[in-house]
């Protein structure tokens, strides 16, 4: 007799198959690594909010400058109507005060703010909340405009 517990070798054959609860187990694993991979790069996924909506009243501190509706018309603080568009990066507008004429700015709206630029003139800044006069100055200068306005 050998000196320590003889322990059978189990071997598997490779004709059997795997116990069923072991495929199952095993398919489970695969499963949960599929979803964590896809789950991570789902945030990849484009969605880059370039055509973010102007939608919403604009402001100039405590003046509201201009309201852009769902339906395409606005109204500007000073009471003008008229209608709005946008086509990717470029916001245009006809007031109706008998010009008819268009008017189309670069712009974009990062978070609380929206930026306009129209062609070469600087670029303009509102807030989609009313800021006391106080506060306005030191409100834009945190901001970091877009890249059209450098």
């Amino acid at each position: 007799m050998p000196p320590y517990p003889i322990q059978p070798v189990i071997q598997r054959s490779k004709d059997k198959e795997l116990p069923p609860l072991s495929t199952f187990m095993r398919k489970i694993a695969i499963l949960l690594t599929l979803t964590m991979l896809l789950a991570s790069l789902a945030g990849c996924a484009g969605d880059d909010d370039d055509g973010a909506s102007p939608v919403g009243e604009w402001w100039t501190a405590e003046t509201m400058a201009i309201d852009f509706n769902e339906d395409g018309t606005l109204i500007t603080g000073e009471g003008t109507s008229g209608t709005w568009s946008t086509d990717g990066d470029s916001l245009t507008w006809s007031l109706d005060n008998g010009d008819d004429e268009e008017v189309t700015f670069s712009y974009a709206v990062e978070g609380d703010w929206l930026w306009l630029k129209y062609e070469d003139d600087d670029c303009g800044v509102l807030s989609s909340e009313s800021i006391s006069e106080d506060e306005w100055d030191d409100r834009v200068s945190e901001q970091t405009p877009p890249s059209f306005c450098e």
